[in-house]
């Protein structure tokens, strides 16, 4: 993943969920296209193990903090020490989610709370703990990572479908907030199709795992393959660059045509 320039020179981007999966990928794509980034995440040694690799190809660009993104003295505490040691933050990532399977009639109450404490509520405790820092680092850019699933439904997802579907909401109104009080200030969803992170492993062995689970997977996507984090991490570094400065309120699908194919 060798860095194509400095697009992101100068940027300091706080980035949740980063142990692994899309957040640790932003990380090191940022950090290769100059940034400086800090990854959180509730597993404290994957975060920290996931910081030192990109040290180690991007020396001193990269910082880890354990964070549970549900808790405000945990956002209070991850931002000001990523703030102290970056010198600010100009770019928030919030990846941080979980996956969930169930129908209305399957889910429960706590399994429900879990996602919208997790994939929704999150992003209005930390967007709002965030923004006195983006203020005061403009131009600033906020990415929410929403889902194919915010924007077509599936029976089987009923707590997933409504929190991924918030969080495109969400950022439409935090990005005509930040027009309205004229903060140089954009907030953007992207919406992945299925990709190769951990978050999917459940649903490749519902599929009978392997080439076979996966073959399963990408019978609805018309390019028939899996997303790579990749894929997303190029869609985000866009969005953290100063090339995206007029794009703001909009929602990214990086997901192969799948909802080209069924939402239009």
């Amino acid at each position: 993943m060798a860095s194509s320039g400095n697009r992101l020179s100068g940027k300091k981007a706080f980035i949740t969920g980063a142990a692994q999966g899309l957040g640790a990928c932003f990380a090191r794509m940022f950090a290769a296209e100059g940034a400086t980034v800090a990854l959180t995440d509730l597993q404290a040694d994957r975060v920290r193990a996931a910081a030192d690799a990109i040290n180690a190809d991007y020396p001193n660009s990269a910082i880890a903090f354990t964070h549970d993104v549900t808790r405000k003295e945990d956002w209070t505490a991850a931002l000001k020490g990523a703030a102290d040691a970056m010198g600010g933050i100009s770019v928030l990532v919030n990846n941080a989610g979980i996956g969930t399977w169930g129908s209305i009639e399957d889910e429960t109450w706590e399994g429900w709370r879990r996602v919208m404490d997790i994939d929704l509520d999150s992003l209005f405790i930390g967007t709002k703990a965030a923004l006195p820092y983006l203020k005061d680092n403009q131009p600033g850019a906020i990415i929410n990572i929403s889902s194919v699933a915010g924007l077509m439904a599936d029976a089987n997802m009923v707590s997933y479908n409504v929190a991924k579907a918030g969080v495109a909401m969400f950022s439409k109104s935090v990005a005509l907030h930040c027009a309205k009080a004229k903060y140089r200030i954009t907030c953007n969803s992207i919406h992945p199709v299925f990709t190769r992170t951990p978050i999917i492993d459940p649903i490749l062995a519902m599929g009978g795992g392997g080439e076979e689970g996966e073959a399963k997977l990408v019978r609805g996507i018309p390019m028939k393959r899996l997303g790579e984090p990749e894929d997303i991490g190029h869609m985000a570094v866009y969005l953290a660059s100063d090339e995206a400065s007029y794009v703001t309120g909009a929602e990214f699908r990086v997901d192969g045509g799948i909802t080209a194919a069924r939402v239009g």
